[in-house]
């Protein structure tokens, strides 16, 4: 029992020696770059009149590499990753003074975006694109 507790069982195989001739396993191709939502960045308006508004409810949502600001309701994104019909988008959101966790899908197709809430019942919202200044 000594012996097999330093790992060196009699009963158990050595390391094995490969085959002169075998191919070798595939390089290991490093970290991968971490994909953005880019297509989804800038400022969307439910209505096209609304993009010129600063402030109340009829105004644009904003997209960043790192937030979602919408009408009372400021969201980290604390995760993006790739699906079929976009992007899922992990948020931290803070709202009246609560803070709640949401999954939103997004896909951006030139000038329309989608936003899908699987978390109610899979509600979606269209938005048209803002224009930049």
């Amino acid at each position: 029992a000594a012996v097999a507790a330093c790992g060196n069982d009699p009963m158990e195989p050595g390391p094995v020696t490969p085959e002169p001739d075998a191919p070798l396993p595939p390089a290991d191709p490093g970290p991968t770059e971490p994909t953005t939502h880019t297509e989804l960045l800038g400022d969307w308006a439910a209505y096209p009149a609304w993009c010129s508004n600063t402030t109340g409810p009829e105004r644009p949502i904003t997209i960043t590499l790192t937030r979602f600001e919408g009408y009372e309701n400021s969201c980290a994104i604390e995760a993006s990753r790739p699906i079929a019909e976009g992007h899922e988008l992990n948020l931290v959101c803070q709202a009246e003074g609560q803070e709640t966790r949401e999954t939103v899908r997004a896909s951006a197709t030139e000038d329309r975006l989608r936003l899908s809430y699987p978390d109610r019942d899979g509600a979606t919202v269209a938005f048209t694109r803002c224009p930049s200044e």
